[in-house]
């Protein structure tokens, strides 16, 4: 498949540095890292021909040379083209989008057909253009870093997960992530490997079978009485499951299960080896997750205003207005008390440690499973990216409960906002007393 790489430099890295530092000089100081990731590991997107694989034809990157000039010999030496994007305005201002966006409808009509366009940018301002991209029957695939917005998302055919970036291409995966992808030898997969297309979006990476298992369960791990609790877990469950819930389940109830996962060698691996239909895999979102199509909606979930109560002691109106602004933005579904268990963890954690996103995500991952919370790697991430995101700085004495939750629930109603939702005057407070954990917990409130 031939390919066509865009990177908009200043916004990812922009994006990244918001988040971790070393992250963002890891993007900028080794781009060839990530550039094997993307051939060799990242999925095709949807209706790519059968056994394609990428072949990136272009490579360029646009960056201003006035602030990330040490930068272009780590590109050049990645067989980059540089497109120097000087400040045009006293604000800063570059032409960046604009040199992109030439280039992408010269290419476009180059005599050479490219399959695929990946871009590199959280920048909404490119949505036009892959919707051209699409009319033109070229696949899109984009990187948004950040909280990009949903007519940008639905206008790309593969959207690679932030978390997943940063984690298996900029090797910042932990020792112990259950989400982790250890590395396997690239074979072609047979018919018997692939299941049938399912009723509620086609899953972007085949699934397996059970007869696929890389070696015999080794002692002490029944494999049908763990698909048995993987099954349970779903039935009970009122939306679709995070498989890293599901992971730090199996972990608590099967200790030494982690990291060969039954001779697999990852948790994703292990999860496809498994019969679980007619539940289905779904590893769109970040970490994933495990779903019945008969009663679960998935990418894109829809909003119904008849929402079950999740016993967390909440009236269906609230909770209708929850769910859509789940919906809306992506925000974790926890009840008011696991979100407030989440904010303590975050706060305690900040009290002990300097801030680093990937290991202060990890302790308070575990911080919330020794409290019994069912808080999630995914949810841990997707609370820290949005306080990041919004401003906040660990470790300059704000790092309260209130303070935290007055600046997360800004970011929800700015995403909100900027979806044209509809929200009436007492949704911010609602918004607040959900993710302080205040919610429910008196008839007054």
């Amino acid at each position: 498949m031939k390919s066509a790489l865009f990177v908009d430099f200043d916004n990812v890295h922009s994006g990244l540095r918001k988040l971790d530092p070393a992250i963002a000089e890891r993007f900028a100081r080794q781009p060839m890292r990530w550039v094997e990731w993307l051939l060799q590991t990242l999925e095709l997107p949807d209706h790519a021909q059968t056994n394609a694989r990428r072949r990136l034809l272009v490579r360029r990157v646009y960056l201003n040379p006035q602030v990330f000039q040490t930068f272009r010999a780590s590109f050049n030496h990645a067989g980059f083209e540089i497109i120097d994007c000087p400040a045009m305005t006293h604000q800063g201002k570059t032409s960046t989008d604009i040199h992109m966006v030439l280039d992408m409808v010269d290419l476009l009509q180059h005599q050479v057909h490219y399959d695929e366009f990946i871009v590199f940018s959280a920048d909404a301002d490119f949505t036009p253009v892959l919707r051209k991209l699409r009319r033109w029957d070229r696949r899109t695939t984009v990187l948004a870093v950040g909280f990009p917005s949903a007519a940008y998302r639905a206008s790309a055919d593969l959207l690679i997960d932030p978390d997943a970036f940063v984690r298996d291409a900029l090797g910042f995966a932990d020792v112990e992530d259950p989400n982790a992808i250890h590395p396997a030898p690239i074979s072609a997969p047979t018919p018997a490997m692939v299941a049938p297309s399912v009723a509620i979006g086609e899953p972007t990476e085949p699934f397996f079978t059970a007869t696929d298992a890389a070696a015999p369960p080794p002692p002490g791990f029944d494999v049908a009485e763990i698909t048995e609790r993987l099954r349970n877990e779903v039935a009970r469950s009122d939306w679709a499951v995070p498989c890293a819930r599901l992971a730090s389940k199996l972990m608590a109830d099967y200790p030494g299960i982690s990291p060969e996962w039954c001779g697999h060698h990852g948790f994703r691996r292990f999860m496809e080896s498994l019969d679980l239909a007619p539940y289905v895999l779904d590893w769109s979102g970040s970490g994933g997750h495990l779903f019945d199509p008969d009663r679960h909606s998935l990418r894109p979930l829809v909003f119904s205003p008849v929402v079950p109560d999740s016993g967390w002691g909440l009236d269906r109106p609230t909770m209708a207005m929850i769910r859509l602004v789940h919906d809306t933005t992506g925000v974790p579904l926890l009840s008011p008390r696991d979100f407030r268990g989440l904010l303590d963890a975050v706060v305690a954690d900040a009290a002990e440690h300097p801030f680093q996103l990937s290991e202060t995500g990890k302790r308070v991952r575990d911080r919330c499973r020794e409290a019994g919370l069912s808080v999630s790697r995914e949810d841990v991430n997707w609370v820290l990216r949005g306080l990041l995101l919004c401003g906040h700085e660990f470790g300059k004495g704000e790092d309260d409960v209130p303070t935290l939750s007055y600046r997360l629930v800004g970011n929800l109603i700015n995403l909100c906002r900027r979806e044209q939702m509809v929200m009436d005057e007492g949704t911010p407070a609602m918004l607040q007393r959900w993710v302080s954990g205040k919610l429910g917990t008196n008839p007054s409130e």
